[in-house]
This record gives structure tokens, sequence and C-alpha cells, in this order.
């Protein structure tokens, strides 16, 4: 509090609106470059890391630090917060900045305590935020369409960092998929409207995705139905119905086909990767991923929920692959892996079940938090707040998806704009409520 009150008010703001552009060209990285943008930097400190450390200086300058606790998730997470820190402090000094790296998965939530607080401090930077992401998905349809593809078809000829021989733009298809989940809802809750062209290149860049992941398909779908199921009114539904129709029936007569990896993108991989979701399929890649993934999540569950490791899980720094016996070559960016391809196996394999219990009440009580927002709107007849409270809440749920299919929270790719989000989405809660507490009621006749 000292800090605060010993710090002119003009420079508080200065460096706090200085900071949010600073956080809007991170997120726009990544979502551009991927994994590429990530390497930005030298270790220990990447650009997130930059990102999140010079966020928590600018959070001590601003009024709004008391905030970031005021709510229940906004307390879960400084709880998870600790118990992680005290199971990864104790693995520093035998795997070193690798016990630092593993423990993103929740310590890049300190973000959220930033956010919540420079939004706090000043609504208007809210404002400031969502105008921003209207000119995001404007942006995003009409590159990332292009760029996707092309990545996947040229990603050997992309120069690569010297030092760590990683593309400079290196995108995951669940990646790209949560976006343009993202920009769809931005588009349906009628915050912007695109024209023909652009909403045919955001469901061109949608079946790519679809084609490509189970996962980002999942990540893409889910959220637009629950979106539309609590507003259903879309003025873009129809236009947007129509051209996801043609689009299919083009592909089908043309019987269209692109080359990408190991898959081919066409209605007919689209049609397996929901077959493979339901079931089992005639495709061995998709069936073998899917029973790798739940042998070696039955084996976290077999040492922790009913082992040795009930209350303190592994631990953050040691390499659950290889420590598990399921090591692999991931195919999408040629890493060997450190965590299974879902988020909650990787907090109760890391953190133990008190671990995972803290992470699922904080999942918990976050869409508990912004489900009673969107009623409280909705009742009071604020209507762009309702609107905003789904889309937060529907974009964040996609990130959640495409977490339980691939490893996504624990980098900064997906993993800053998820807590980015929460903290969003708990900084609009606070203010939409305090605004509500201030307005003048009418007067009796």
């Amino acid at each position: 509090m000292s800090a605060v009150l010993s710090t002119p008010k003009r420079s508080r703001t200065r460096a706090a609106d200085h900071y949010l552009t600073f956080l809007m060209v991170v997120l726009l990285g990544y979502s551009l470059a991927g994994r590429g943008f990530a390497y930005i930097g030298a270790p220990p400190l990447f650009i997130g890391e930059v990102l999140l450390l010079s966020g928590l200086l600018v959070m001590l300058r601003t009024g709004g630090v008391f905030a970031t606790v005021s709510s229940l998730p906004g307390t879960l997470l400084a709880i998870l917060i600790v118990w992680v820190l005290a199971r990864t402090l104790p693995y520093f000094g035998t795997y070193s900045f690798d016990a630092l790296r593993d423990s993103v998965i929740v310590m890049y939530g300190l973000l959220a305590f930033v956010v919540i607080a420079l939004l706090y401090d000043e609504p208007e930077r809210l404002r400031r935020l969502v105008l921003a992401y209207s000119g995001f998905a404007v942006f995003f349809v009409t590159v990332m369409p292009v760029v996707y593809p092309l990545f996947q078809l040229l990603h050997a000829q992309i120069p690569t960092w010297p030092r760590y021989g990683v593309p400079f733009i290196s995108l995951r298809p669940g990646e790209v998929g949560v976006h343009f989940a993202g920009v769809a809802l931005f588009v349906l809750l009628g915050f912007r409207r695109l024209n023909p062209l652009q909403l045919a290149m955001l469901v061109f860049g949608m079946a790519l995705v679809a084609a490509h992941s189970r996962g980002g398909m999942l990540a893409i779908v889910v959220p637009l139905a629950i979106a539309l199921a609590l507003v259903p009114r879309s003025r873009q539904l129809a236009p947007l119905l129509g051209i996801a129709a043609v689009t299919v029936i083009v592909a089908l007569v043309l019987n269209l086909e692109i080359e990408v990896s190991s898959r081919k993108l066409s209605v007919d991989q689209l049609v397996t990767n929901v077959m493979s979701i339901m079931g089992t399929t005639d495709t061995a890649t998709l069936d073998g991923t899917k029973q790798w993934r739940i042998m070696w999540w039955d084996k976290i569950i077999g040492y922790t929920v009913q082992g040795d490791h009930f209350w303190d899980g592994k631990g953050f720094g040691i390499n659950l692959a290889d420590d598990d016996g399921f090591q692999v070559v991931d195919a999408e960016d040629g890493q060997v892996l450190r965590s299974p391809h879902n988020a909650h196996m990787t907090i109760l394999a890391r953190a133990g079940v008190p671990g995972f219990v803290l992470w699922a009440a904080l999942l918990g009580s976050w869409s508990v938090f912004m489900m009673r927002a969107f009623l409280l709107a909705r009742r009071n007849g604020d209507r762009a707040w309702a609107r905003l409270f789904v889309f937060l809440f529907c974009y964040w749920l996609s990130i959640v998806i495409n977490a339980s299919f691939d490893v996504t929270l624990e980098g900064p790719m997906l993993g800053i704009w998820f807590w980015v989000l929460f903290g969003v989405g708990i900084a609009a809660g606070l203010i939409h409520r305090h605004e509500l507490e201030n307005r003048s009621p009418l007067p009796h006749s």
C-alpha cells in the first residue's frame, strides 16, 4: 500500500497503460507465430517471463492489488500457487530451470492477478481490450487461414532460431483452433460484423483445424454451441451456417483434399475425427494416440489416487514422459514430451490429489463466477455485459477443452491467453457489480 501511495497517479497510469499495450502485442505474437514467438529472449527470461515479471512490478504500483483476491476464484488461485511453489522449490536443486518451466502451468496464473489489478484500477482499460480484440478478430481471420496451411506445407523451409532449432513460426492446430473459436464467438455474440468473404475465411480456417485435430474440433464446436444456447439470437449465425454448408458441399462434390503432415484435410477426415471421439475407427493413428493417452492417464491415477504419490505427486521438474515410460517424439513440433496430453492429469501427476482438488475447485469456482455474472447482467438488462461474460467464459472454455487433449497450459502460447482471460473475467465481474452498486435508483412517483 505504501508503494501505491508514494507513486504519483499519472506515473502509475502511464506505466499501466504501456504495460497493457505490451500485453496485447505479446498475445498477438503468440497467436500468429506460436512457439516461434515464445523463444524471443534468452534463458531464463523469454518473452513470457519478461511479460510476467514486468506485470508484477506494474501491478504493485496500481490501486487494484486487493481486488485480485476479493473473489473466490482469486483466493483459490493464490492458494494453488502456494501449493505449486511447495512442490517446485524442493526440486530446483535437482532439475534447475526445468522445475520452474514445468510450474508455469499454474505460475502463469500470476498474470491473472496483474490483469485484475490493472482493469479494476481503471475500468476504461477493459473497453480498450475489447476494442483491440475487435481489430484482432478481423486481422486473424484474414491472415491465419492462409498462414496456417502454408506453415503445415512448408514448415521444413521456415528459418529456425539458431540455438534452439525452433521455426520462427510454429503453430499447433489446437492453438489455432482456439483463436478461430474466439473470433467466431466474438462475431456470433454481436461484437463485430464480418463481410461474406471474411465469414468464408473463418469457416475455412475452422474446417482446417477440425479436420486436423480432434481436440481442436471440440475446442471450436462445444464453446460455440454453449454460446448460442445462452445467447441464441445472432444476426450472423445464418450467413455463417450458409457459408459452412456451401463449403462442405463444394468440398464433397470436388473431393477436395489437402495433404498436411500425416493426415489429409478433407470432409472424410473430418467425419473420421468425429467418429474417433465417439468410438473407434479404422484409422490406426487416431485410435493409437487415443489408447496411448488413456494408458498414460491410467498410470497417473494409479500412482496418485491409488498410490504412494497421493499427497505430493512427483513434483515439478521431473520429465513425466521419461519417468512414466511413455516418451515419444511429439508429432506436431518434433520435441520430446515432458507431460501428458492433458493439463488436469499434469496437475494430478505433479501436485498430487490436493493440488488436483484445488485445480478442480479453481476451474469450477471461476465458471460459477462467470455464470452468476452473466445472469446478473441479464437480469438487470445489461445485454452488452451479458454477452461479454459469455464470450470470456466460452473462449476460456475452448482453451480448457484443448488442454484436455494436448500439451496446452504447460507452455505460454495458450497458457498466457488462458490466465489473461481468467483475469479479465474476474475483473469484468467485479467492475460490473461495482457499476450496479453505484447506479442511482429510480425516484418513486
